[in-house]
């Protein structure tokens, strides 16, 4: 009788923990995009929509690591003060003369990465990842192999540095793993697969994503970056198609109209509100009632 007691409780326990919602944050990669993350977080927060998980990758990973510190609405209006202090500091150089005498030099990228580090520094909400509220997932990638290294503890200056390490833009950053790490966006810039691992009820996307700059605005930096992104949206589209179709999914995307800027820090402003009114249409789409015609 003790045995059947037992399993009924057993199984009581299983249902339980299978009906519990499990949602799984997902930050992609954007530069300075990702200033509309934070207008998106806080409306989110303000709706009660609140991670179990953080999943995030270049800028994605700043904002999703300020968010799983503390997933409150007041964490939330910090990381944009954070954003704010950004457009002010504008942390990495944009001088064209500067950046030519550092291919000229033979150096490993324009920036030496002094200003971003000082920045992530002074705003960092840990010092450890694990230290997070909740579980945090970071995306670097392996500069001698290319694959994507996911960390859940470790200094959390060091590994923001290494996930926003822009490739030819800003340096490698060592981890103390006998190797390099640049940008986590190179290889998985929206990380759905490694949100999917994490067994989620619900999926909520924050898009930034850069898309594709039109031939006539094109710059130097742009173009280099164009193989990377082309790798990147067709490894996207091959996770979205490993979404099932039946999962909850929330998808947030900051649409581009024109062009896809990456380090014009005097738009964060513009961004924040972009990314707020993002938010709130998505939310208010998802919130009507299902037609019955």
């Amino acid at each position: 009788m003790t045995r059947f007691r037992f399993l009924e409780r057993w199984r009581k326990r299983v249902e339980t923990v299978s009906e519990r919602e499990h949602t799984v944050f997902v930050l992609s990669g954007g530069s300075v995009r990702g200033a509309a993350q934070a207008g998106m977080i806080r409306v989110l927060l303000e709706h009660g929509i609140v991670p179990d998980e953080v999943v995030g990758v270049s800028a994605g990973a700043l904002n999703g690591t300020f968010l799983a510190a503390n997933p409150t609405v007041e964490q939330a209006r910090l990381l944009e003060g954070v954003w704010r202090d950004v457009a002010d500091r504008k942390p990495i150089r944009g001088s064209v003369i500067r950046n030519v005498a550092a291919i000229v030099r033979g150096r490993p990228s324009f920036d030496n990465g002094d200003r971003l580090r000082a920045l992530i520094a002074d705003h960092a909400p840990m010092d450890d990842l694990s230290q997070a509220a909740v579980p945090c997932h970071v995306g670097t990638t392996d500069a001698s192999t290319g694959q994507v290294t996911w960390w859940t503890s470790g200094p959390l200056v060091d590994l923001l540095c290494a996930t926003t390490a822009v490739p030819g833009v800003l340096p490698a950053v060592d981890l103390g793993d006998d190797t390099l790490h640049i940008d986590g966006g190179v290889v998985s810039n929206i990380p759905l697969r490694r949100a999917l691992s994490l067994a989620p009820t619900r999926l909520v996307v924050l898009d930034v994503a850069a898309k594709f700059t039109p031939a006539t605005k094109q710059t130097a930096l742009s173009l280099m970056l164009v193989g990377f992104r082309a790798a990147a949206a067709e490894l996207t589209r091959q996770q979205w198609l490993d979404v099932p179709i039946d999962l909850d999914v929330l998808h947030l995307e900051l649409p581009t109209v024109d062009d896809a800027p990456d380090f014009e820090f005097e738009l964060v402003p513009d961004l924040l509100a972009q990314g707020v009114q993002v938010a709130e249409e998505a939310l208010s789409v998802s919130s009507e009632p299902a037609s019955t015609a």
